[in-house]
Formats: C-alpha cells, sequence, structure tokens
C-alpha cells in the first residue's frame, strides 16, 4: 500500500485480443532505474479477452509486481476498460495506451520525472504514429516556444494550430485527482471513444502543461483496425453515438472554464470534418453515403443549432468534393495541403479545422 500511495504515473491498457502486441508494449516500460519503475504502474485491463492476453501480462507481473497490474472484467468495450482503469489507478496521473502501442521508454522516464515535480490538470504531448503498411514513421509534434510554465485553456485555444495534434488521446495524460473529480464516465459498447475522451475532460482543465517529447507510438496500417476505412464504414453507429454523447454536453458549457466552449466547439466540428471525409471521400462508393450524410447533419441542426452553424459549410464543401468524386490521393496530396496553407498562414479555421 505504501507503494501505491507513492505512484507518479498510472498506464491503463485496454486489452482484448491483443496478445500478439502485448510483449512489445509491456517491454517499453520497463525502465533501468529501479527507483522510477517502482513509481510507475502498469494496469493491464482485461477486457474479456478471448486469446492468451492474459498470459503474456502475466509474465510481466510476476517479473515486476510492484509495476504491472492485471484486472479482468467482463467485455464492455474500449471505453468501458478506459473506466475500469481509472477506477482502479493509484498514480498522481494516468495516461491510456491502446495494447498494440507502445511507448519509448527514455521519453517515458523524462515525462515521469516532469509529472512528479509539477501539479497541473491535463499534459499534452507530442506523440509518433507508425505506418506497417508503409514503414513510415510521422512525428505528431506540438510546438511552443515555451514548455516550462503552466497554461490556461484560453491559451491553449489561442495557439491551436501548434498543439493541435497533442489535444487527442496519444497526447493528453491527465491529473487523475482532477480527472475523478469530474465524474465523467466514457461511452461504452462502442468504438471511437477517445474523441470523447480526448474532449470533455480536456475542456475543464484550468492548468494544462505542455511538453515536446514524443513518449507514445501510435500505430497504424492494419486493416483490422477501427481506423481503417472498411471498419470505419461499417461502424457508423459508433460514429454517431459517440458524436451524440459529446453534443450532449452542450448543457453545461456555462460550467466550463475561459476557454473550454471553443476547445469542445473545434473537437466537434474536427471530428465531423473526420466523418465526412470517411462518407464522402475515403469511401469508394461516392453516392452511397449521400443521403445518410443529410439526414445525420439534420439531426445534428435539430439537436444544436449552434454547431450546426460552426459546420454547416464544412458539409457543402464535402459534398461539393463528392459529386467532383474526389478520391482519397487527390485529397490528400493537393486539396488537403492547399487547405492547410489557408488555415495557417491566413488563420482560417472553418475550411478544414
Amino acid at each position: 500500500k505504501r507503494q501505491e500511495m507513492n505512484k507518479i504515473l498510472s498506464i491503463i491498457i485496454p486489452t482484448y485480443n491483443a496478445a500478439q502486441f502485448l510483449d512489445k508494449g509491456l517491454s517499453t516500460f520497463i525502465m533501468e532505474d529501479k527507483e522510477m519503475m517502482d513509481k510507475l504502474e502498469v494496469l493491464i485491463v482485461n477486457d474479456g479477452t478471448k486469446d492468451n492476453s492474459v498470459e503474456v501480462a502475466q509474465k510481466f507481473v510476476d517479473r515486476y509486481p510492484n509495476t504491472f497490474k492485471i484486472i479482468n472484467k467482463e467485455n464492455g468495450g474500449h471505453g468501458s476498460a478506459i473506466n475500469t482503469g481509472v477506477e482502479n489507478v493509484t498514480g498522481k496521473y494516468f495516461k491510456c495506451v491502446d495494447a498494440d502501442d507502445w511507448v519509448y521508454t527514455d521519453a517515458l522516464e523524462r515525462t515521469m520525472k516532469i509529472l512528479e515535480k509539477e501539479d497541473f490538470d491535463a499534459l499534452i504531448q507530442s506523440f509518433i504514429t507508425y505506418d506497417i503498411s508503409k514503414d513510415l514513421w510521422e512525428p505528431r509534434d506540438i510546438h511552443c516556444d515555451n514548455t516550462d510554465r503552466i497554461y490556461n485553456l484560453k491559451e491553449i485555444v489561442d495557439m491551436w494550430e501548434q498543439i493541435d495534434y497533442g489535444m487527442s488521446f496519444h497526447g493528453v495524460t491527465y491529473n487523475a485527482q482532477f480527472y475523478k473529480s469530474l465524474g465523467y464516465k466514457l461511452i461504452e459498447g462502442v468504438f471511437y471513444e477517445d474523441q470523447e475522451y480526448a474532449t470533455i475532460p480536456l475542456s475543464y482543465a484550468k492548468r494544462i502543461r505542455l511538453l515536446d517529447d514524443e513518449l507514445y507510438v501510435y500505430r497504424l496500417g492494419d486493416v483490422n483496425q477501427s481506423v481503417s476505412t472498411q471498419s470505419q464504414l461499417s461502424r457508423l453507429p459508433h460514429f454517431e453515438a459517440v458524436l451524440f454523447k459529446i453534443l450532449e454536453h452542450e448543457k453545461n458549457l456555462d460550467k466550463l472554464p475561459e476557454g473550454g466552449r471553443e476547445l469542445w466547439t473545434r473537437k466537434i466540428s474536427m471530428y465531423l470534418g473526420s466523418l465526412y471525409h470517411i462518407l464522402f471521400i475515403k469511401n469508394p462508393d461516392k453516392k452511397s453515403q449521400r443521403k445518410y450524410a443529410k439526414e445525420l447533419t439534420m439531426r445534428i441542426k435539430q439537436k444544436s443549432p449552434y454547431i450546426y452553424s460552426q459546420i454547416k459549410n464544412k458539409y457543402r464543401g464535402f459534398v461539393l468534393l463528392n459529386k467532383f468524386h474526389m478520391d482519397e490521393k487527390t485529397y490528400e496530396t493537393k486539396f488537403a495541403g492547399f487547405l492547410d496553407f489557408m488555415r495557417r498562414v491566413f488563420k482560417i479555421h472553418r475550411l478544414y479545422g
């Protein structure tokens, strides 16, 4: 119990049928500094896995019983596993890492030293993606002139273009006491609730630290992943469920600190931009989702006239691109680059962000 009270960082690893990845991921949490290892807690949340993930994890528990712990639960999905993990963390801070991803061990140690010394509600941090289909590593870095201070949410929103990568599932670390004080539970039984995780709690944060040190390695390029186009199109109800869960929070916007409303608004706009991108651009059948997208957008208008006013031009823009049969390659190499230029140079947000 004494050791648990001294934990600096808890890592929550939602685990379902991830045995082939788990050994690599868990091994990256092993540091040479034994004292630092004792201040780390790695919670492998077994979400009713059907493979031998538990056996793989148990080897780490046996070797490092002060650091690794298995929590068994019935299958409830990614959000459910995170909710269970949060209930069990004993660290000052916690971070979620998917079972098929990993961390840079040196960056983990550097990050923990900052977490040990400082107090804030959330850490926004650089990460890196690795596309296994292309063997391509891409940094998702935040850029800030001064990372040695605490920022408020208004300041964070004002520097959005420089740090937006870090305001994601892979970039955010939360103060455990802050997160638990919100009493917030993620939606369960669906995919893509990571968008909710990096939106609602973050919109309440009053003290935020920035760190340009790539910690998380996000693995991409697997057709079986929930982020593959095939999976995304088959899970549109999941996108929708998460969207309306986030929209439901509009009634609480007055409770947010300054900057919270804008963060919430931008996050929803980006989320819908990703959804329209899937429906209209990535989808090889250009006509198949037009009716669905229109009906969904009208439901958004009914639910939140405010959000509709923010995204209607984005919707119309994607419809136009779809009618011109814009394909993914052209969008990524030409059109998206142009919009990114406009966004960054002329501060035009609504076209793209």
